[in-house]
């Protein structure tokens, strides 16, 4: 099966796990990154993962809280959310854009 070293956005695989979410999947051997289109004012309630994620708002601005901890991020803003930590993300008034980086594939 060949590798996958480069791709344009249109050719990668696409997730819409609620309204108002579409993440595109870039799958590496040991990593994963999820670039995410958020519609504006959409909210993605707290939930976990058992792996640590890090990332950065790309465009647009979003509150966001992390174990229990909350910040307005903007376009440059990063954010470590550590294994096991609640967290979850509200966009404000205008589309967001977040790539979001982990190091277990995402099923």
């Amino acid at each position: 099966m060949p590798r996958l070293y480069f791709a344009s956005p249109r050719d990668l695989p696409t997730n819409r796990p609620q309204p108002g979410v579409t993440e595109r999947i870039v799958r590496g051997e040991h990593a994963t990154i999820l670039v995410t289109d958020l519609d504006a004012r959409t909210i993605v309630e707290s939930h976990k993962h058992d792996d640590e994620h890090i990332g950065m708002v790309t465009r647009g601005s979003v509150a966001m809280v992390v174990a229990g901890e909350q910040r307005i991020l903007t376009a440059g803003d990063t954010y470590v959310i550590p294994a096991g930590a609640s967290h979850g993300t509200r966009v404000l008034e205008q589309a967001a854009q977040v790539i979001d980086v982990s190091k277990r594939g995402l099923a």
